[in-house]
């Protein structure tokens, strides 16, 4: 009996040390742990935290500036229908087409520069100082009354349904008379239309009247083709640029040309990659 307590007695001594020595380690262990955990505490502290990756993408957006808004109007539109009127369907930019109404292709062009995503507007014939020709059954005359007026505008309105807006097609005298004017202004803004004023004379009074009687206007800045020769249609397309970086928007006014079409095709995508916009000019309004 007392044999088998003294074997009791070793057996739970070398339990308990054995017991001792594993909570020794376990302790060790913790103890290079926590020193570990110090370590990479300190080291982390002292690495500096680098600035965050922005993709070169989002560097060009934040930083993009617009060297300023180019409108351009091309006027004619509606006597042709071949390679140089479609031609200007496939410009890559926010153009608008003036249509003269009256002719074989009015109608018709107008469905297609809206179908290809383009803005149409009315280019209204009024009459010159000098000898008017053409549109005999569309053309505002100073002789003309209220009456007469108004029903040749609803009429080429009629016929060019999807105009938003309109400009003039010449007019030098009739762009100068206040009661044409104000029968067109009268006009456009019971169907809320805009009207631009081509300015083919200095004595227009068209933008002051739409103005002062709240329809939206604008005025145009420079003629892009007065001259067909391709050198002077460029340095034109320029100047405009110029204006608009002046101004921060410009109006110019082109015609359906086959060198206008070349230059446009041409110098559209540079000013565009120079940071040009090209808008629509119902986004131009006063």
């Amino acid at each position: 009996m007392k044999n088998f307590r003294t074997s009791i007695i070793y057996l739970l001594i070398i339990i308990i040390m054995m017991l001792l020595v594993v909570l020794k380690r376990v302790d060790d262990r913790n103890t290079e742990l926590e020193e570990t955990i110090d370590f990479l505490r300190k080291r982390n502290s002292e690495i500096p935290i680098p600035a965050p990756i922005i993709p070169k993408n989002k560097i060009k957006e934040s930083s993009e500036v617009i060297e300023g808004v180019i409108g351009i109007i091309i006027d004619d539109f509606g006597y042709r229908n071949d390679e140089i009127s479609d031609g200007f369907l496939n410009l890559d930019a926010k153009l608008t087409y003036a249509i003269i109404p009256g002719h074989t292709y009015s109608n018709l062009f107008g469905k297609k520069a809206v179908e290809f995503g383009f803005e149409v507007i009315v280019h209204m014939p009024l009459e010159n100082t000098g000898k008017t020709f053409g549109e005999e059954d569309f053309v505002l005359l100073t002789s003309m009354n209220d009456n007469v007026i108004i029903e040749r505008l609803n009429k080429a309105l009629d016929q060019i349904p999807m105009a938003i807006g309109m400009n003039n097609h010449q007019g030098s005298k009739a762009s100068a008379d206040s009661k044409v004017v104000k029968n067109i202004a009268n006009v456009m803004k019971g169907k809320k239309l805009f009207f631009i004023d081509s300015r083919t004379t200095a004595e227009s009074i068209i933008e002051s009247t739409m103005v002062s009687l709240g329809v939206p206007t604008a005025r145009r800045n420079v003629f892009l083709d007065n001259e067909d020769d391709e050198e002077k249609i460029k340095a034109q397309l320029m100047e405009l640029a110029q204006k608009a970086s002046e101004l921060g928007s410009a109006i110019g006014i082109g015609h359906v040309k086959k060198k206008t079409l070349v230059v446009l095709k041409k110098y559209i995508p540079e000013l565009q990659e120079k940071g040009f916009k090209f808008e629509f000019v119902s986004k131009m309004l006063r």
